[in-house]
Parts: structure tokens; sequence; C-alpha cells
């Protein structure tokens, strides 16, 4: 079955692409159309955290990381893996952001099995690039359940 995905939220000077699988069906981020937008997602708050961004921001402003220089977008955009790899690259050559992070380990090898077979994997900085692009890979984003779900603290 076919699903369109999430928009791709990029744009021209991109310092940072982070490229995630694909939402879960029937999950909030396809419902809301926003990235990262499931309940108690740490993603938003790791953001600030990293200082990646000055301010803390939620799903609501996803359409807004592109002006800071931060792309969204996920690997496969349908239900098939392997699927939108030839539009994920393209979108990589043509942007030419300074990293791309993989937010997941799986996220990664699913690219380097169809990209380039025998590649090795590791967390953190890869010694490969993608059309002059550095690599990284970043644990996956964990759902917090539970009590203080979606609180993970401040920066200090």
């Amino acid at each position: 079955m076919e699903r369109a995905g999430l928009p791709d939220r990029i744009a021209a000077g991109m310092q940072v692409l982070i490229s995630g699988d694909k939402p879960k069906p029937g999950g909030k981020s396809l419902q809301k159309g926003h990235y990262y937008a499931d309940g108690g997602n740490a993603f938003w708050g790791l953001l600030y955290d990293s200082g990646l961004t000055s301010e803390a921001l939620t799903w609501q402003d996803d359409e807004d990381l592109p002006r800071l220089g931060i792309g969204l977008t996920d690997l496969n955009k349908s239900d098939e893996l392997g699927s939108g790899h030839a539009r994920w690259e393209a979108l990589v050559r043509e942007f030419r952001p300074q990293c791309v992070a993989f937010n997941g380990k799986g996220v990664a090898e699913d690219y380097v099995e169809h990209a380039d077979p025998g590649q090795r994997v590791e967390m953190g900085l890869q010694d490969w690039r993608i059309a002059g692009s550095e690599c990284s890979c970043c644990p996956a984003v964990p759902v917090r359940t539970g009590a203080g779900a979606g609180s993970i603290g401040g920066r200090g």
C-alpha cells in the first residue's frame, strides 16, 4: 500500500538533514501531518538540548526548521523498504546539506543495503559520504510513555 508520507521540510543551505524511516501507519505524525508528533516523542526536546535550536520547539514548529538550517525527511515514504531511495538521494544531491543525520541505525542500514551493500554502519560519524555530505548515525529517538512523558529536562 502506497502512502505519501509527510512533506519534506527542506531548504537550500541546510546544515543538517535529519532522516527518519517513515511514520508508523495510523500514528499521530501522519494524522497531524507533522514530524515527531506522537505523544511523548523526545525528538523536540533533544533537538533543543543538543544546541541545534536556540529555542524549545514542538512538532507544530516542524515547518520552521529549514529557516534554522535543519531539514526533515524520511528515507522511505511508502510501505516498501527501499522504494524511496532514489527520491531521497536526489534530495541530498540537490540540497547538499553539510551533514545527513540518520535517526536510528536501522534507517542508515536500510540506505546502505540498497546504495552500497557491504558498507559498515556504526553509531556516530560515518567514514562514507553521500554527494559530499558527511553522514552520522544517531540513536533512534525514543517515544516516552507513562509519568513524565515528553519531559526530558533542559540544557543546563
